[in-house]
């Protein structure tokens, strides 16, 4: 497993971790004292496992130890169970603060960028690295730019996206001369991104259309720019699939904002109702 597996592998087991405090702070009228108690007897069981999971990922990069993001993770964990013993603290006041600490110390241990070649007939296995890559990677925005995108980039790759993460998507329409697979493709598609919008909002979500495409580009928080080899939906199913880190320059930057800014917004800050 390459670090950026290991590290979304931790915000899974994160979430894991603490979605049954988090349902019984949302709903305790449905839970006796009783459930309450095997609820946080569980996390008490299992919250040093993590801490120990968690050490490893901090010492797992040669000539790195990161001591300091470990220290507030470990401290996070335990400070849910040192605040209930010590200060018998309500949960709603010390789980959700407690684990956004946790989170961002995950978050702060950075991973290589590394080119990935992935082998034709690996499509699981490129799934897995490109969604591994939009859940961790994109903290505040993430730009996808390809001109042949298809619904299934919602449900695979954008759907655990975190929510106040904005999201970008530019793509292309088929030509008029297109064949009939190739239309039935872009009207899913845009079935799929008007269900997304409504959920996402116009502020979380741009739906961008251009039709000069020649590049296919993931970009996350504008500081990692990866050049992807194929189109997602087809990504490795027949050939060799390529993510390839590229040089955030000023002047890539400029030339995929230049992609952004040229098309037509069909749903985004200025058009709140989806085209």
């Amino acid at each position: 497993m390459d670090r950026l597996q290991q590290k979304n592998e931790l915000f899974f087991k994160l979430g894991r971790l603490f979605d049954p405090l988090l349902k019984l702070i949302d709903n305790p009228e449905i839970y006796d004292a009783q459930e309450r108690a095997k609820i946080i007897a569980r996390y008490c069981s299992e919250y040093t496992v993590l801490q120990q999971e968690f050490r490893q990922f901090a010492e797992g990069e040669p000539g790195h130890n990161y001591l300091v993001e470990f220290n507030k993770f470990f401290n996070a964990l335990h400070r849910v169970v040192h605040d209930l013993i010590h200060f018998d603290k309500e949960l709603s006041a010390i789980v959700p603060e407690q684990l956004a600490i946790a989170k961002a110390a995950i978050d702060a241990v950075p991973v290589p960028n590394s080119s990935v070649i992935l082998e034709a007939g690996t499509p699981f296995s490129t799934y897995c690295k490109l969604k591994s890559l939009c859940e961790v990677d994109a903290l505040h925005k993430l730009v996808w730019i390809d001109a042949y995108m298809a619904s299934t980039v919602f449900y695979r790759y954008l759907s655990s996206v975190r929510p106040d993460v904005i999201i970008v998507l530019v793509t292309s329409e088929p030509s008029p001369n297109a064949g009939r697979r190739n239309r039935d493709r872009w009207v899913e598609f845009l079935d799929v991104s008007r269900l997304f919008a409504q959920e996402r909002g116009n502020s979380q979500y741009h739906l961008i259309i251009n039709n000069n495409l020649h590049d296919r580009w993931i970009v996350f928080d504008n500081k990692r720019i990866y050049s992807v080899g194929g189109s997602a939906k087809d990504a490795a199913n027949k050939d060799y699939f390529t993510i390839t880190p590229i040089e955030p320059s000023l002047s890539n930057l400029q030339s995929i904002q230049a992609q952004i800014d040229s098309g037509v917004e069909y749903f985004g800050l200025n058009t709140t109702s989806h085209l």
